[in-house]
């Protein structure tokens, strides 16, 4: 792997499980007056709750679009080693004629995953749920000022069980990678 700060899935989805916990005990040590935070102080009991609701859906969301993101960047890289390590299967010789016009400055959707499609259609539908969770990415990305029509409910549960059916299934070039520690997570070399 080129990138500086890549993370691995179950690393991602292991913070997100921290955070998460972290956030459930912390407020469940205000409610029970075992702690005092004046951020806090003035609210009854539902009203802290839906508060604390509200963080957990920012981080859920937040979270979402770094593990859409890890995949987006697998992509990216995949297509660059295959771009300039010349190999010889037809998604590399694709990528590389890509290449010759666009460097680096391909489309992720009309390009890439287009190739991908075209080049191996059993991966066509894990690739168009990519897709779809793309959308929901954007439109956290840009701020959610429009009502979204996914046509499915995008939470992280779905989002990092996309972007694992892509780990486990399209063969993507990596490079080197950090490993995740997490005991639960499938990492891919």
């Amino acid at each position: 792997m080129t990138g500086m700060d890549y993370k691995e899935l179950g690393d991602i989805f292991l913070y997100y499980q921290t955070s998460n916990s972290s956030l459930l005990l912390y407020r469940d040590n205000i409610i029970s007056e075992m702690i005092t935070d004046e951020n806090y102080v003035a609210l009854t009991k539902d009203e802290l709750i839906n508060i604390f609701n509200f963080h957990i859906d920012e981080l859920e969301k937040t979270v979402s679009m770094n593990i859409l993101s890890n995949i987006e960047a697998s992509f990216r890289i995949d297509y660059s080693i295959r771009a300039k390590e010349r190999l010889k299967d037809p998604v590399s010789r694709k990528f590389r004629e890509l290449y010759k016009d666009k460097e680096e400055r391909v489309r992720l959707e009309d390009e890439i995953l287009a190739i991908w499609q075209q080049e191996h259609p059993e991966f066509k539908q894990i690739i168009s749920n990519f897709k779809s969770a793309l959308k929901y990415r954007h439109w956290l990305a840009h701020g959610r000022y429009w009502t979204p029509k996914f046509g499915r409910i995008f939470d992280i549960e779905t989002v990092y069980s996309i972007s694992e059916q892509i780990n486990a299934n399209v063969p993507l070039k990596k490079g080197i990678t950090i490993r995740s520690t997490g005991l639960l997570f499938r990492c891919a070399p």
